[in-house]
This record gives structure tokens, C-alpha cells and sequence, in this order.
């Protein structure tokens, strides 16, 4: 009977291969569906939508918008209904607003999937 021998270094190669094909394919192709199935209002949250390598797991990721915000798991997921109060004032007011109230009771949001259909497109050559 033959006898085959693979030594250890077809394991880096293949190693290295993979991360290739994730940092200059996949990851550019899921974050560019990402951005196209996001919902838009003013494109920051496209605009957050990145990828990166951190050593063999490739992280494709959203925040949200600038200054902080981080919003993108609230567009992703949705939310419950939740009471909005105010931050450092005692009542909060908007344009539009009759007049300050002390909290809102928000009914939620529905989920609008952006991240998890860009992951799960079929993708093939």
C-alpha cells in the first residue's frame, strides 16, 4: 500500500490563504451589502459600517453615526417599548412638542436587518 506524507507547512498556507480571501474579498463584499441593505436617514450609519481582520476572524461592524452614537444594534435588533427620560434636565422638549414632559413611554421599533442578510447572502464563484 502507498504511503503519503504531508508535512505541517500545507497548514500555514492554507492559514494564509483564508485570510486573504476574508480581508480582500469577503470582507469588502459583506460590508458593501451591509451598506446597501441599511436603512437610511442621514448615511451615518452606512457610513459606520467597516471590516477588519483580528487574527484569523474576520469582524465586519457597525456603530452608528459620529459623536458616540452608537445606534446600529437598536436598527439591527429593534426595540421593546421603553421609557425615555432625560438626561442631565428635567424635562424634555422637541420641536413640534406641545410642551416639556418629564418622560415618553416610546412603543419600540421594529427590526430592520442590515448586518445579519449582508452575512448570510450566498456568495459563490
Amino acid at each position: 500500500m502507498a504511503h503519503v506524507e504531508i508535512d505541517g507547512v500545507w497548514e500555514d498556507e492554507v492559514s494564509v490563504a483564508v485570510a486573504r480571501l476574508f480581508a480582500e474579498r469577503l470582507g469588502p463584499a459583506i460590508t458593501a451589502d451591509a451598506a446597501r441593505y441599511c436603512p437610511e436617514d442621514t448615511g451615518a450609519l452606512a457610513a459606520s459600517i467597516e471590516h477588519h481582520m483580528e487574527g484569523p476572524d474576520l469582524i465586519v461592524s457597525a456603530t452608528g453615526g459620529a459623536d458616540g452614537r452608537t445606534y446600529a444594534a437598536y436598527v439591527e435588533l429593534g426595540t421593546g417599548p421603553h421609557v425615555i427620560r432625560p438626561n442631565g434636565k428635567q424635562a424634555l422638549y422637541w420641536e413640534g412638542a406641545a410642551h416639556p414632559v418629564r418622560e415618553v413611554h416610546h412603543p419600540g421599533t421594529r427590526p430592520q436587518p442590515f448586518l445579519r442578510p449582508a452575512l448570510l447572502q450566498q456568495r459563490g464563484e
